[in-house]
């Protein structure tokens, strides 16, 4: 750990978490400045030759498979996941809804069959099957998959997606949505995609704009920080923090040609669960959050930099390159 950098107690569920050191996933470049240190046990560290953000020390992969049972689709941020979907279940099948619009630019065949990888409970997947698609998903979580089997009557393959077992050539498109900053073998993992898509399929990418991107550098600025140096969300589950650029590289080298680059943001669903907090430390950050939250600045801003593809979540249209 780099002396001086800022942490908090960690959860107890973290602090027994068996870890590891690991190099660049993109690069294999072992030295890496380091931003933050995360519970005083985890390590976010920006790759000195690539620039790609990563989680070292990290948790082991057997400790990481453990992470994602029932304890994190009921307290690890999502209030039950269940009872979430159901309880806004408007609001994100107008989300799914505008995924299936930014894949059908690029696939104008449609509907055909789709692979969801990292497809949780399998809510999306019942959307789209919905909608005339022949629909596979897989997910790490035993939890997660026995749901989208057992309830909702879906093919699932559980386990880590650089070991599922999909059919070659089969599927016309997949969805990797907030998945790819989980993966801690992405060249195999995206390997196993392109060799599961048709020839011309088309994958839709999604991740968080972590750390560089224009809101959490206005937050380091207003903390008092280095650009780059806040925690950054869900550590440990993600270990890999992107940029537009560090994502597209990714894809790139692991097969992918890039068709098409988009934006979205992130938080429909929890601002409605976990309402920003208004008052501030001072009269001036009281103002200043009232301007910002209540007042629309927020949204304001946040809508105009989707036009200019800046939004929180990072989205790429690519197809596998043969």
């Amino acid at each position: 750990m780099v002396e001086g950098l800022t942490t908090t107690p960690a959860p107890p569920e973290f602090g027994t978490l068996p870890v590891e050191e690991v190099p660049c996933p993109f690069c294999e470049e072992a030295n890496g400045r380091q931003l933050s240190a995360p519970y005083g046990r985890f390590g976010v560290v920006k790759c000195r030759r690539c620039g790609l953000v990563r989680l070292s020390p990290r948790p082991t992969a057997a400790a990481a498979r453990r992470l994602y049972e029932a304890a994190y689709y009921d307290a690890g941020g999502y209030d039950d996941y269940v009872a979430t979907f159901e309880r806004f279940r408007p609001l994100y099948e107008k989300l799914f809804a505008r995924r299936l619009a930014l894949l059908e630019r690029h696939l104008p065949a449609a509907p055909g069959r789709l692979l969801e990888c990292g497809c949780a409970h399998g809510f999306q997947l019942d959307w789209l099957r919905r909608r005339g698609w022949e629909v596979v998903g897989n997910d790490l979580s035993a939890t997660a998959s026995s749901y989208a089997r057992d309830r909702l009557g879906l093919e699932v393959l559980e386990g880590p997606l650089e070991e599922a077992a999909l059919p070659p050539g089969h599927f016309d498109a997949a969805y990797l949505l907030d998945l790819v900053e989980h993966l801690y073998r992405p060249e195999e993992a995206l390997a196993n995609v392109r060799r599961a898509l048709k020839p011309g399929g088309v994958l839709l990418a999604q991740v968080p704009y972590e750390l560089f991107h224009w809101e959490k550098r206005g937050q380091a600025l207003w903390e008092g920080k280095a650009v780059g140096t806040i925690m950054p969300d869900a550590v440990p589950y993600h270990v890999m923090y992107f940029t537009p650029r560090t994502l597209r590289l990714l894809l790139e080298k692991y097969g992918f040609r890039i068709l098409g680059r988009h934006s979205g943001n992130y938080g429909a669903v929890r601002k409605r669960l976990s309402p920003p907090r208004l008052r501030g430390d001072s009269a001036l950050e009281t103002a200043a959050r009232l301007i910002y939250y209540k007042l629309g600045l927020r949204e304001a801003l946040r809508t105009l930099a989707v036009w200019f593809k800046q939004g929180s979540g990072v989205i790429y249209a690519a197809t596998p390159t043969r």
